[in-house]
């Protein structure tokens, strides 16, 4: 750049300081909304006007500074809801109520609070609504649809409390949730339900902070100091173990027994209802009846689901793995193994897996080896030749190739029990109850995942190191000490017994009393 560049001359610096510099934009005119205008003390900013466009009604105009948003609102009696007169008589009543609005709102918005406020069906509207936004397949992404359906449902018990769907949640008391624990209680009572666990009244009032604090302060309605008090929570002792129901070897055996031999078949075991025992032929059999017929397309696909479902109890039980990969688990994550270590007889029984990841608090795929080739061979002979591709899942369903619902899962497990004289179906059963559909005889909560639980005490009991089935089923050391190992003494006797033989005489004695207290408390 020269110098003659630098060196302007007066004439362009005069060009330069005309240059038309862009104006604000003017706001437009409120005189034709605005007549016998009066102005609040102390805020020039407010004042209180008929409004000509609106039937000459008194109305509030106030500036919230901090939001920099205009408000007008128009004025009525807070207890009856009439409108002051709309002349210059009804101006003393206007300014007083007036007043009385602008104090209201001063207060709110010295506090940090959004002049406007919404009821309390819009609180939960808005708070669903960013649920649903969250629901992801990915892991570790956001929330599972079944998780959104619980969050709806605690919802729902959360607006049943409150009774009240038009309350501004402004005007909601402080200690309006302090009761909720105990009608949570008589409620569930009323409708016939079982007494919600501590875990669960603790996850609803999780909930109802996070519906409070998520939108409501976030959003301005509300701050931490205005929102109703939550109760707290129930805390567990540090000490108290979460009890995993799995199945005894017993159990286990029979379930397997009963599945391979009627269930995959359509067939059911007839009982007696009297005696409550199986009845037999004169050849020493089980009599049977058909519950599944092949002469439907529907009831061929009903029995192809059955073989799929015990094949996949197998795999359960052969690998620890969760159910939530299982649904997920695809062709392609099956691979042949390439551990030279097995001999050549087994090396065909044994196949590597790359699980899936589980929208869980894991959220991580592993990959584990396992003799489940059998298994998986069996579903291929019985599945539709076009779901077996790569990408395809394992298992799915044969009508539609979607994956299989959870109704599909529970319905079948539910099916099994009984059919293994675990279980008995409930006659009181109503609708929506879910697993209330069986009444299981030793009082224990069976469901799929007990496959895996049973998996790992069986391996523990047989004395397969901790680390190697804490890293075979992708979970901690702790979490399978204190979730998992459950100690059956009944089961260890002879470990028991050892080394107590020889310096302690046998405690023998007369055990007919306990079969007589047991014919006292059961009948």
């Amino acid at each position: 750049m020269t110098f003659s560049e630098i060196n302007q001359t007066e004439e362009d610096i005069k060009n330069y300081s005309e240059v038309n510099t862009p104006k604000k934009p003017q706001r437009k005119s409120n005189s034709p909304f605005v007549i016998n205008k009066k102005e609040i003390p102390y805020d020039k900013n407010a004042y209180i006007h008929q409004n000509p466009k609106n039937k000459n009604r008194w109305c509030l105009y106030y500036y919230d500074r901090f939001a920099d948003r205009r408000h007008r609102f128009v004025l009525t009696d807070p207890v009856t809801g009439a409108y002051p007169e709309p002349t210059l008589k009804g101006e003393e009543q206007a300014f007083f109520f007036g007043m009385r609005k602008f104090m209201e709102l001063k207060e709110k918005s010295d506090r940090g609070e959004s002049v406007n406020s919404i009821s309390f069906k819009e609180l939960c509207d808005k708070f669903l609504k960013r649920e649903s936004g969250r629901v992801s397949d990915i892991p570790h992404r956001g929330i599972t649809k079944v998780r959104y359906r619980l969050i709806k449902s605690q919802i729902k018990w959360i607006r049943d409390f409150v009774n009240n769907d038009k309350i501004m949640i402004h005007k909601m008391r402080k200690n309006t949730f302090a009761s909720y624990e105990l009608w949570r209680i008589n409620q569930a009572r009323e409708y016939g339900k079982d007494t919600p666990q501590p875990a669960t009244i603790n996850s609803e009032l999780s909930t109802l902070g996070r519906l409070f604090r998520d939108v409501a302060v976030v959003q301005g309605y509300l701050t931490e100091a205005t929102m109703p008090i939550i109760p707290r929570m129930k805390k567990r002792d540090k000490d108290q173990k979460v009890k995993r129901d799995d199945l005894t070897e017993k159990e286990w055996l029979e379930i397997e027994k009963v599945s391979r031999l009627y269930f995959i078949k359509g067939q059911s075991r007839i009982l007696d209802e009297k005696t409550y025992k199986i009845e037999k032929n004169k050849s020493g059999t089980y009599k049977t009846r058909t519950t599944v017929s092949k002469i439907s397309q529907r009831g061929r696909n009903n029995l192809t689901h059955r073989i799929m479902f015990y094949n996949a109890m197998r795999i359960a039980m052969d690998t620890g793995m969760r159910i939530g990969s299982l649904k997920q688990l695809k062709w392609k994550h099956i691979a042949i193994t390439e551990n030279s270590t097995l001999p050549k007889s087994e090396q065909k029984m044994y196949v590597s897996v790359n699980v899936p990841a589980e929208n869980t608090k894991t959220g991580s795929s592993y990959r584990l080896t396992a003799p489940i080739a059998a298994y998986l061979n069996n579903i291929r002979r019985v599945v539709r030749r076009d779901l077996m591709k790569p990408n395809d899942l394992i298992f799915c369903n044969q009508t539609n190739g979607k994956m299989w619902s959870s109704r599909i899962w529970e319905d079948y497990l539910m099916e099994v029990l009984v059919e293994a004289r675990l279980a008995n179906w409930n006659p009181d059963m109503k609708r929506g109850q879910g697993n209330k559909k069986i009444i299981i005889h030793s009082g224990k909560n069976i469901t799929f995942y007990s496959f895996r639980h049973t998996y790992i005490t069986m391996r523990l009991k047989n004395g397969t190191p901790l680390a190697v089935v804490a890293a075979n089923c992708n979970t901690s050391l702790k979490y399978i000490q204190d979730h998992y190992y459950h100690y059956r003494s009944d089961e260890n006797i002879e470990q028991l017994m050892k080394g107590r033989e020889k310096f302690i005489k046998p405690a023998r004695g007369d055990l007919s009393w306990i079969e007589q207290v047991e014919t006292e408390d059961f009948g």
